[in-house]
């Protein structure tokens, strides 16, 4: 059995918050003096720099309760993320994490240096490159944010463990595994190389932020946030995505990153297999809670097709400010430089090449990049 702690949080209140950590620690059987002189490794996600009231990252606020935790109990922490365009710095001082690291003496890791993990036992994908510093730490602090994702469905802990791949790889990989089914093989795939190489014999503790969370067409600024009041913690990932959710309401099933995972005994994905300690979910009234709507980028077909039938992003002439995040971020190649640069311009698409990873939606700093529906997108409706 696998043990998931969930606790009732109404607020990211810092009193609050480290009292309700610290019970999460304690019903997991996490043993807080293990944290003296230790080097722990702190993985939020730092998706890109938005204001904190889009919830689309770790609440610093949560960062900040986690870290003081570590450090009252004799431990360093060291934040470890890489955003997958914007630079780190820049994302640091837009979430307000600059000042907790700057007041606390945190280390930040290098990220430049990397080196490779494998998994035998990968599905597809054996191979994977990490930044280094990962691997330099005594334990392991997953701090993941619920939210809905376009492609995986729900991101939350295993995913959260992405951002230890260096800033634009993770477009390659998205041009390699390029639907739901194919990438979240290859994140089971790198899952598996994470738990049983990277971190093997460490303890790899997660603590989710369901405070807030997003719903919708998340995982980006196009989602909604969302009030859950929950703190989720465990040593297997894999169970706290599952009891996450859960907890939301959600179709289980539709997270091929919990049941893949079960079915492959990379963690506990169903009920019988784990222990919930703390709050049960009867606690909690979630009623619905908006999953990202079904998108045809999963159907296998012609770019002619694809083009008629799937969704496609296009940029706003309002808001976006052509800062080419989404150019330099698409595997694909698939987005030049505005034709005509100046207000009202756009960058140029090129849908023949996009493969509807939507990294460009989930990167933009504004918003400002939406999906138009294929004029045949109505047969989808019908199969759905």
């Amino acid at each position: 059995m696998k043990t998931v702690s969930l606790v009732q949080c109404e607020s990211y209140e810092q009193e609050l918050l480290q009292e309700k950590l610290i019970q999460t620690l304690v019903n997991i059987g996490f043993d807080l003096s293990s944290l003296k002189d230790a080097r722990v490794l702190v993985k939020p996600n730092l998706l890109t720099g938005v204001p904190r009231e889009k919830a689309v990252v770790t609440d610093r606020e949560f960062f900040r309760a986690v870290v003081k935790i570590i450090a009252e109990n004799g431990g360093h922490p060291v934040l470890v993320e890489s955003p997958a365009a914007m630079p780190l710095q820049r994302v640091l001082k837009k979430t307000g994490y600059d000042e907790i690291i700057a007041e606390n003496n945190i280390d930040v890791a290098d990220l430049t240096e990397t080196m490779v993990i494998h998994n035998d036992e990968g599905v597809r994908f054996k191979r994977f490159e990490v930044a280094t510093a990962a691997s330099g730490a005594d334990i392991v602090f997953n701090l993941p944010k619920f939210k809905t994702h376009g492609i995986t469905y729900i991101t939350g802990a295993v995913k959260n463990l992405f951002g230890l791949i260096p800033g634009l790889s993770k477009a390659q990989w998205h041009m390699r595994a390029k639907n739901k089914d194919e990438f979240s093989t290859f994140m089971l795939d790198y899952y598996g190389a994470v738990i049983g190489d990277l971190t093997k014999g460490k303890e790899v503790i997660t603590l989710m932020d369901a405070v807030i969370a997003m719903e919708g067409k998340g995982p980006r600024t196009s989602g909604k946030p969302r009030h859950v009041g929950a703190v989720l913690g465990g040593r297997d990932a894999v169970a706290v995505d599952y009891i996450a959710t859960t907890l939301a309401g959600l179709d289980v099933s539709q997270a091929f990153t919990v049941t893949r995972a079960g079915e492959r005994g990379l963690g506990a994905a169903r009920m019988d297999e784990i222990e919930m300690k703390g709050d049960p979910l009867s606690a909690f009234t979630i009623r619905n809670f908006i999953p990202v709507k079904k998108s045809g980028s999963d159907i296998p077909l012609g770019n002619f097709l694809k083009n008629l039938i799937v969704e496609k992003p296009v940029p706003s002439k309002v808001r976006c400010t052509l800062c080419y995040q989404c150019m330099e971020i698409c595997p694909a190649g698939a987005i030049t430089k505005a034709k005509v640069p100046g207000k009202g311009s756009v960058p140029v698409y090129d849908y023949q090449k996009c493969i509807r990873c939507y990294c460009c939606m989930e990167i933009c700093p504004e918003a400002a990049i939406g999906l138009k529906r294929g004029k045949l997108q109505w047969l989808l409706d019908l199969l759905g």
